[in-house]
């Protein structure tokens, strides 16, 4: 696949701000209010340690790679023909994978959110025609889109979060004791687990973007405001619903969008919002397809090749119609597999590939 160069690093942290959206508003409200109680709103900023620690490394790992080198080719170069190829042969299959269940979850938001008697099918396979469509073209124009996109869903959700302030309940959220500390760390995990894919999946497209000084520094802020949206958004929920409430919810977020006061004047305006989160789904499904298919391009010596990405999006189908037959099987895969999956992935066959090049000094 022809690497698109050369694409700027502000464009591509627009993408991963908004493909953060979609595992973060699935798993970090009301997750982390299962592990956190009402201390979960505190989880976000907590996580900022580790994520950044986790930052250093990915750093220190694109610092060793070569002109036109990703994730992808590093891998090869650090850990060699046969241990290489494994590793990039599981990176394929879990691109693949996950794309399937980003397919399968966005169906799902819209048949609770909107189409309650629709089959998830239907919104399975469009979602994942509209990603193989993207895939048919080039990296670059997707992270122009992102960028054209992210006023207008950061803007959306920064517009509810102050209209959600009328419904807010700080007993919800307050008083904290030194008690909910171990709590509080324990709801870190489904917010490392968002970011960890938002740092270490573009490392997959780190040949095409133009070199920049001090790219920690960029990133780390970068951090630090998702972080802080992510606790804003946890805060509102959480004062609205109560953790125990926020717990239960499948969709909280946009159950808050569905019980505000101030849009029920608007007919279906939580349809529309519900409608507008399609697009970090759409953006991250397309990001997958593109990693998986560099990966399976370097696999088969044709990294050139612009097949292969639609030909990801076509074997990602067969788990998005698979995945999560019912709401407990959803649940299971969304809370439990995939992010045990993703986090092996970003906490151990990343750092594999740096370790490993450091004691073979093949980078």
């Amino acid at each position: 696949m022809k690497h698109d160069k050369i694409i700027d690093r502000n464009q591509l942290i627009a993408l991963c701000s908004l493909i953060l959206l979609s595992p973060a508003l699935r798993l970090y409200p009301g997750l982390s209010a299962r592990l956190a109680g009402r201390g979960a709103w505190l989880s976000a900023p907590a996580a900022l340690p580790a994520a950044l620690l986790y930052l250093l490394l990915l750093c220190r790992l694109m610092a060793a790679r070569q002109p036109g080198e990703g994730l992808g080719e590093l891998c090869l170069r650090a850990l060699g023909g046969a241990a290489g190829r494994i590793l990039l042969g599981l990176f394929s299959l879990w691109l693949i994978l996950y794309c399937g269940f980003v397919l399968r979850a966005g169906a799902d938001r819209f048949v609770v959110g909107i189409f309650p008697q629709a089959r998830p099918a239907v919104f399975s396979v469009s979602l994942g025609l509209a990603c193989g469509i993207a895939a048919l073209g080039s990296f670059r124009s997707l992270v122009r889109m992102a960028r054209m996109l992210l006023p207008l869903l950061l803007g959306t959700l920064l517009l509810l979060l102050l209209i959600s302030l009328r419904s807010l309940d700080k007993i919800n959220l307050l008083p904290l004791t030194a008690e909910d500390g171990l709590p509080i760390l324990a709801g870190t995990l489904p917010v490392l687990n968002a970011l960890a894919l938002g740092l270490y999946l573009p490392c997959f497209f780190a040949g095409d973007v133009a070199e920049t000084p001090r790219p920690w520094l960029r990133w780390a802020r970068w951090l630090l405001g998702m972080s802080l949206l992510l606790a804003a958004l946890c805060a509102a929920i959480l004062g609205s619903f109560g953790p125990e409430l926020t717990g239960r919810l499948s969709v909280p977020f946009f159950t808050l969008v569905r019980n505000l006061v101030f849009l029920r004047s608007f007919e279906r305006m939580d349809a529309l919002v519900v409608s507008l989160w399609l697009f970090p789904d759409f953006l991250l499904g397309s990001a997958l397809l593109f990693a998986a298919g560099r990966c399976l391009g370097l696999l088969l010596g044709r990294p050139d090749s612009r097949r292969l990405p639609p030909l990801c999006g076509v074997l990602a189908l067969l788990p998005a119609l698979l995945l999560g037959q019912d709401g407990t099987g959803l649940a299971l895969w969304s809370e439990r597999i995939i992010p045990a999956i993703n986090l092996a992935m970003a906490l151990a066959a990343v750092p594999l590939i740096y370790i490993v090049g450091k004691i073979r000094k093949t980078l």
